[in-house]
């Protein structure tokens, strides 16, 4: 069993490498590229760097990697938890059966993805935008799923941090 959490261990270092590179690689291509080139717009000279559409494209390539993990890990981890209570069971009950220490988290980490959704999409906004050239933008759908994404970025973005000071504090800690 341990062999095989080492391989995964090695495996998501490789994927988090990777993925840290490509990132570090297109924000290179949009500060080191094209990043001076200007556009006149409403009598304003404005910044229009090159590579913003790569930059765009990638942000929301991470988006669906992200939802595509958890979603993806989630259900195998439901699974083999399964595959574990099935195994319990059977055991006689007389037999004191413990998971190893190993604890699952996909149950809540799903409800609170969804909880965090829900009330995203409730403090989202449709107020027509006005842009750069005086035009409304009003495609109330894309502005739902704007605001819905960033109020989502937030509040993940908190529990990061939150868990981070948590980790470093040692309430994750195993005791013993």
């Amino acid at each position: 069993m341990e062999k095989d959490d080492n391989k995964q261990i090695k495996a998501s270092s490789w994927i988090l490498a990777l993925l840290f590179i490509l990132s570090a690689v297109v924000l290179v291509l949009f500060y080191g590229v094209g990043f001076d080139q200007t556009e006149f717009l409403n009598g304003k000279n404005l910044t229009a760097p090159q590579h913003t559409g790569t930059l765009i494209l990638w942000m929301y390539a991470l988006v669906v990697i992200c939802i595509g993990a958890v979603l993806l890990f989630g259900i195998v981890n439901g699974f083999k938890n399964m595959k574990y209570r099935s195994i319990e069971r059977k055991r006689p009950v007389n037999e004191d059966v413990r998971k190893e220490g190993k604890v699952s988290y996909a149950a809540p980490i799903f409800v609170l993805m969804i909880a965090i959704i829900v009330v995203s999409y409730f403090l989202a906004d449709t107020t027509p935008l006005r842009l750069g050239n005086q035009h409304l933008y009003e495609v109330a759908s894309m502005l739902k799923l704007s605001d819905v994404c960033l109020y989502s970025m937030y509040a993940l973005a908190l529990i990061a941090i939150l868990c981070a000071v948590l980790s470093m504090i040692g309430v994750f800690k195993k005791r013993r």
